[in-house]
């Protein structure tokens, strides 16, 4: 409820009202917690401890290791941090495919790096008529250049959920790596 009219909010990844429970702990933690990581003060200690607790929490939820959780402001934050670390490998000739249905974090750090270097970023249609990925176009898209298939597992414009394996096994079977944005998706189908 917002003003006694009742709401809906679509855009929870990218933002929405945060239940009481966590705004208290946050509230907690910055009044008698709040440290730099690894350091010698006690409340570094306890804040050391509760990111161990929540990639641990959040390994579980995704089943996925601790060590393989990484946290970062945003997404699409994190995705430029990746988009330059990889690019650091790529080079002329070399190409990524995204797709129609990605959110803009996912498109825009990979085309920032192709205006950085010689790198080629090709765009995978979706058919209107259904908001889904068209698989023939990704196939036609995807080819020995490509080096790193870009994809969200669900749109956060249209809520299509795209299969996730199928690419990855499409993008292994040509060589190249996968990278899923599942910010939209892990929410509500983990």
């Amino acid at each position: 409820m917002h003003r006694d009219q009742a709401v809906a909010y679509f855009d929870g990844p990218g933002g929405t009202q945060v239940p009481s429970p966590v705004v208290h702990a946050m509230s907690d933690y910055l009044l008698h917690h709040n440290a730099n990581t690894h350091w010698a003060f006690p409340t570094s200690f306890e804040t050391d401890a509760v990111i161990s607790d929540a990639r641990a929490a959040l390994a579980d939820f995704l089943h996925a290791a601790p060590n393989e959780v990484a946290f970062g402001a945003n997404m699409t934050t994190l995705t430029f941090h990746l988009a330059r670390a990889l690019g650091r490998g790529y080079g002329e000739g070399d190409e990524i495919l995204v797709s129609e249905l990605d959110h803009h974090a996912n498109i825009a750090p990979w085309r920032a790096l192709e205006q950085e270097s010689s790198i080629t970023i090709r765009l995978a249609k979706m058919i209107p008529q259904t908001g889904q990925l068209d698989w023939a176009d990704f196939e036609r898209q995807l080819n020995s250049r490509t080096r790193l298939v870009a994809i969200g597992a669900a749109s956060n414009a249209l809520g299509t959920i795209t299969d996730v394996r199928r690419a990855a096994e499409l993008a292994h079977a040509a060589g190249a790596q996968i990278f899923v944005d599942a910010v939209h998706y892990a929410p509500h189908q983990l």
